[in-house]
């Protein structure tokens, strides 16, 4: 990296606008953003549309900075500042944005790989039902009790069990 893909990155992580970047370094948006990417760092492209305050609002802060009254220059120093700190925000924006769909494009590809694997193995999809609350559970296991089906008085009871339960009452909700 030479002393100007140096400076560039230094001025992108420090939240310099990209046409400061390229003003200040002489780089192009292309080069700004492949040695961003170099230095391990996400690089967005700036786009100033037609009509945009950005140019002048840049000019505006150059004016000020040059100015002979301190008070004009700590203005356009905290103008540049407060655009700094904005132009940061919606970097960290993008990267966190940028970030969330790639861990849900990652978990999508995880679900589909474990049906895969649940599939490839003779394995049905795992159920979405509920485990039983407490009260169904008091439920289960006195049911359990009147047909036979041994469960401790605490605990889990077994899913064989809860399935039994669940299709007996629908039995019973059918006949009715």
């Amino acid at each position: 990296m030479n002393a100007e893909t140096a400076v560039a990155v230094s001025m992108y992580k420090a939240g310099e606008t990209v046409a400061a970047i390229i003003e200040a370094t002489g780089l192009t948006q292309d080069e700004i953003g492949a040695a961003v990417t170099r230095a391990g760092n996400v690089f967005f492209a700036e786009t100033v549309q037609q009509g945009s305050s950005a140019p002048a609002a840049a000019a505006l802060i150059t004016w000020g900075m040059e100015h002979s009254n301190a008070r004009i220059q700590r203005l356009a120093d905290q103008a540049r500042t407060a655009l700094a700190d904005l132009q940061q925000a919606r970097r960290r924006e993008q990267v966190v944005t940028a970030a969330e769909e790639r861990v849900r494009q990652a978990e999508q590809q995880l679900a589909e790989a474990r049906q895969a694997l649940r599939n490839a193995k003779g394995r049905p999809a795992e159920t979405t039902e509920l485990r039983p609350d407490k009260a169904e559970l008091a439920e289960i296991r006195a049911w359990a009790a009147e047909h036979g089906h041994q469960v401790a008085p605490v605990g889990l009871v077994p899913r064989a069990v809860v399935d039994a339960y669940r299709a007996a009452q629908q039995e019973t909700a059918r006949a009715a």
